[in-house]
């Protein structure tokens, strides 16, 4: 049996917000003024939880939310003088987004392309949404009228949901690199560009070879990513993607290759639903849920990369009640959205 190069992934940035604790809202609110917006209590709760994956030029917010009103009016936007686009996707829940009043009701799955120096709102009852944070020069490269679709509710271009590839993406991010990381610049943009009524040719005259092997890449590991249940190889997956084997083959080398990105993204998978289970799933069946052809299998490669058995993660969730977090701070979050806007 080949040995899987697999390497531990990197901590997250983190913090969970209890309802219980007075200091809470005030603490949200001062993270979402950093990014540029205001924030006030929706409804007579609030309660959230972020994660948060930076890679210099890209960072993507992993959230759930209950009970918070977002805006960024006029006044802000020319005291902070922010110039850099986010996307936001529903991944289950209720909030109502867009232009400020233009607003539109989310529905699960749905990806809203906001421009930072035009008005917006967004209220969130209780929602698992995202948000991904991209510069002006990286999207207007590529698409030059993108601020024309700021507030708008994307629709599905000849490649598929932008919104279910950003959710692929968030949970790709754990392990991703910070080079990788540059060709889901280019994935997201591509899309948006086929949006706008381009073809994807002209989009591929705009980046270099080296680029187009990290969008190669990217797209591979967002396809394995939503499809992990299914019988996964190197031949369908390039078949799936539209590329030729040797052209999968040179875009996956440097990761391990495509069987390593595979049973990485299943354990990822797995400790995503050990984190979050839905119901009272057992570790068994979640394990082949994700693809696991055996739970022996899955907690040996669990552990390997992760430094944990299935078992034992679960443990430590019933004993504390939740994973134990690394802070997300305010500072920190300043830090990305000015290196952002220099």
């Amino acid at each position: 049996m080949t040995t899987l190069d697999i390497q531990p992934v990197a901590d997250l940035h983190q913090t969970y917000l209890s309802r219980a604790s007075i200091d809470s809202f005030g603490l949200y609110h001062d993270m979402i003024q950093s990014s540029g917006a205001t924030v006030s209590v929706f409804g007579d709760k609030f309660e959230a939880s972020i994660a948060a994956h930076h890679f210099g030029r890209l960072t993507l917010f992993d959230r759930q939310i209950i009970g918070a009103d977002h805006r960024r009016d006029t006044e802000q936007i020319r005291r902070d003088g922010f110039d850099h686009f986010y996307l936001q996707v529903l991944r289950s829940g209720q909030m109502v987004s867009g232009r400020s009043g233009e607003e539109r009701r989310f529905a699960p799955g749905d990806a809203v392309l906001f421009d930072a120096t035009q008005p917006m709102r967004s209220f969130v009852v209780d929602a698992d949404y995202v948000t991904v944070i991209l510069s002006r020069e990286l999207v207007e490269a590529v698409v030059p009228d993108a601020r024309h679709l700021h507030g708008r509710i994307l629709p599905k271009s000849a490649v598929g949901s932008l919104g279910e590839t950003i959710l692929s993406l968030v949970r790709c991010a754990p392990s991703m690199s910070n080079t990788l990381a540059s060709g889901a610049t280019q994935v997201i943009t591509s899309i948006l560009n086929q949006i706008q009524g381009r073809p994807e040719e002209d989009f591929g005259k705009l980046i270099d070879e080296n680029d187009a092997e990290l969008s190669r890449r990217l797209k591979a590991e967002l396809f394995i990513d939503s499809n992990l249940s299914l019988d996964l190889n190197s031949e369908f997956v390039a078949r799936s993607i539209g590329v030729s084997r040797a052209s999968l083959y040179r875009a996956m080398q440097a990761v391990g290759g495509v069987q390593a990105v595979i049973t990485r993204r299943r354990a990822a998978r797995l400790r995503q639903l050990i984190l979050r289970p839905p119901k009272q799933m057992s570790i068994n069946r979640m394990a082949h849920k994700v693809g696991f052809a055996s739970l022996s299998h899955s907690s040996r490669t669990f552990k390997k990369i992760y430094g944990i058995s299935p078992d034992d993660l679960r443990s430590i969730i019933r004993d504390n009640g939740r994973f134990p977090n690394h802070s997300l701070s305010v500072g920190q979050m300043q830090d990305w959205y000015n290196a952002m806007n220099i």
